[in-house]
This record gives structure tokens, C-alpha cells and sequence, in this order.
């Protein structure tokens, strides 16, 4: 009897441990990102241990709520309640990002889908970007770290960058998950699984974008062929990107999304160019010549020793650059030139064969 009484002590005091660990270790870490980005850490019952405000905003949802103990359910769900009463999800900017990670084999796809069902019931109106992170490398870490995001804003930025070149990390990072959101629309993104569409009402729209460069350009609609319309993301700001033709001219512009304001524009006729804008007036401080006389120094030549020089003002991942060609004896130049520092962004020198 006294060694049964002994294994029994024993056994429940195992399992007592057991069952404390389990209570209190995280499962499972879920992130929800709009501009308010929130961590949860959760344990195997997906209960709340723990939650995490990652910036100023998120401290704002949270207020003086306590979910510890908590169920996950209930606590996303007050969550998004706070978000909408504080007018960070409504219909201007309806975007919200759902990231999963597990720990040790944790199920995290089966959660990620659980909870992605039913954010989506709550918020019917709005667009629902979610993902399972639990595999994120260590770069993708690194850069959450650096900018102090999530890691589920670091892994849907990596998505954008690496299905657009023209934009990079340091841009889009500090931008809303509705602006990512948008500037995702028809780009591949892996395994992050999307439903709903984000919105544009906070901007001008298509049309009104395009009537401000066909007034710009003194011309009308029926002027004008294969017009091409595109949000997108330039010298800071969300811009649309309004291209057209006339006979052999071709027009582009860069229409601020929000104000209308012609930020760039460029009106090429057969090798003519005319640029301008206020991207230009505001951040061109360097001039075409000292751009091309930074580029020869380095080069190591002078306008006598080259031939074929061309110089344009140009954008480079919201920057306006100089790209600068030339050729001396069997060699091509290339160089690209930073318009408001003057600093060399790049520099080829290929053989001419």
C-alpha cells in the first residue's frame, strides 16, 4: 500500500508539472497589424499569457484592457472592437494583417485559418491579409527588429518588395497595412492568403487622377490612346501613376493620390524630353551639370575624352536620380546619381565588344 500511495504522489506530482508548463508556456505568438500592431503570446488552450504594444497606436487599442487568461477568441475580437471605435479600421483604410507563428510543432496554419474565418465574419467589409510566419528567417527578423514591426509586417513587405524592385524595405516600412494592401493589388505574395479589397476611398480615385494630367498636358480624353492608370508609392506618398499617348509623345505622370498635385511628369517626343513637377523643384538640388561632372571625375575623364553623353532626371525608388551614359575608347560608362546629394547611387564600366 505504501508503495502504491508513493507512485501515486509521484505520478501526480509529474503530471502537475506537466500541466503547469503547459499553462504557461507560448504556444503559439499571433500578431494583428492596421497601423496598430499588437502581439499576442498564447498558450497550448490558446489562452492569453501575454500582450505586446509594438507602437504608440497599439497602446491607444489596448487602453486599460487586461487579457490575461483570457481567451483568444475574445480577446481578438475585443481587439478589433477597440480598433474600429478608435477609427483605425473603417472604410477609408479597411486593410488588417493576421500572422501566426508556432512554437515546437505547434499547429499554426490551423489556427492561422480559424482565426482568418473569423476576423473575416466580424469585419465583412473589410480586407483580410493573413499568414502563417512560424518558418520566418532570420533576415526577415533582423529587419522586424531594425524598424520595430511586427514580424508579420516584415514578411507581407519582403512579399511586395520582392514581386516590385522598384520599391524597397526602408520605404514601406513605416506605411499602414491598407497602403501595403494597395500597393499589393495583383502582385504574387506567396503564401499569404488575402481576401476582400482594399480601399482607395481615402484618394482621388482613377478618373479624377487622370483628368489632373490631361489638364496639365492641355488635352482631353479623346486626345489621348492606351492610357494606363496604377497606384502606387513615390517620394514618400501614395501617388497614381497616369501614362498616355499622342501620335509618337508619350506622357507620364506621378499624381499625388490624396491632393491631385502633379509630383512628376515627363512628356517624351521621339528622344525630346521635358520633365518636371514638384518632386523635381523640391528635391533636384544638384543640376544636370554637376551630376555629369561627379560622374566623369570619378570616371577619371573630361567632356573632351568621352562621346555619346546623355543625361536624364529619372526615379529610382522614390528618389529622383541622374542616370548618366557616356563612352571613352572601348569602354561604356553608366552612373547613377543622387539629385539631392550629389552621392553616387551606382557606376558600370563595361567593354565595348
Amino acid at each position: 500500500a505504501g508503495i502504491a500511495a508513493a507512485l501515486m504522489i509521484t505520478t501526480g506530482g509529474i503530471w502537475g508539472y506537466g500541466e503547469y508548463q503547459g499553462q504557461n508556456t507560448v504556444a503559439s505568438t499571433i500578431s494583428l497589424d492596421v497601423n496598430p500592431s499588437i502581439e499576442i503570446r498564447v498558450n497550448k488552450y490558446e489562452k492569453v499569457l501575454e500582450i505586446l504594444a509594438l507602437n504608440d497606436d497599439a497602446e491607444v487599442v489596448l487602453g486599460d484592457m487586461d487579457f490575461k487568461g483570457s481567451s483568444l477568441d475574445v480577446t481578438i475580437n475585443a481587439l478589433i472592437g477597440s480598433m474600429l471605435q478608435n477609427g483605425y479600421l473603417d472604410d477609408m483604410a479597411n486593410s488588417i494583417l493576421l500572422s501566426v507563428s508556432g512554437v515546437d510543432g505547434y499547429n499554426a496554419e490551423t489556427l492561422r485559418s480559424k482565426l482568418a474565418s473569423d476576423v473575416n465574419k466580424q469585419l465583412k467589409d473589410c480586407a483580410v491579409l493573413s499568414q502563417d510566419v512560424s518558418g520566418a528567417d532570420s533576415e526577415t527578423v533582423k529587419l522586424a527588429e531594425k524598424y520595430d514591426i511586427s514580424v508579420g509586417k516584415a514578411a507581407l513587405i519582403r512579399q511586395i518588395v520582392s514581386a516590385d524592385a522598384r520599391h524597397s524595405f526602408e520605404e514601406l516600412a513605416p506605411l499602414s497595412i491598407n497602403e501595403l494592401n494597395l500597393l499589393a493589388d495583383g502582385k504574387s505574395l506567396g503564401t499569404i492568403d488575402s481576401t476582400g479589397k482594399a480601399s482607395s476611398k481615402a484618394y482621388i480615385g482613377r478618373d479624377a487622377a487622370l483628368e489632373a494630367a490631361l489638364k496639365h498636358a492641355s488635352l482631353s480624353k479623346n486626345d489621348v490612346r492606351n492610357i494606363d492608370i496604377e497606384l502606387d508609392y513615390e517620394y514618400g506618398s501614395m501617388v497614381y501613376e497616369v501614362e498616355f499617348e499622342v501620335g509618337t509623345t508619350e506622357y507620364e505622370y506621378d499624381i499625388n493620390a490624396a491632393t491631385g498635385e502633379i509630383v512628376w511628369y515627363e512628356k517624351d517626343s521621339g528622344g525630346n524630353i521635358e520633365q518636371g513637377g514638384s518632386a523635381i523643384d523640391g528635391k533636384d538640388s544638384v543640376g544636370k551639370g554637376k551630376a555629369v561632372q561627379t560622374a566623369l571625375g570619378h570616371a577619371g575623364l573630361t567632356s573632351s575624352q568621352v562621346t555619346q553623353l546623355e543625361a536624364k532626371l529619372d526615379r529610382d525608388g522614390g528618389k529622383l536620380v541622374y542616370e548618366i551614359e557616356f563612352r571613352s575608347g572601348n569602354y561604356e560608362y553608366e552612373y547613377e546619381i543622387d539629385a539631392s546629394s550629389g552621392s553616387i547611387i551606382k557606376s558600370e564600366k563595361d567593354l565595348d565588344d
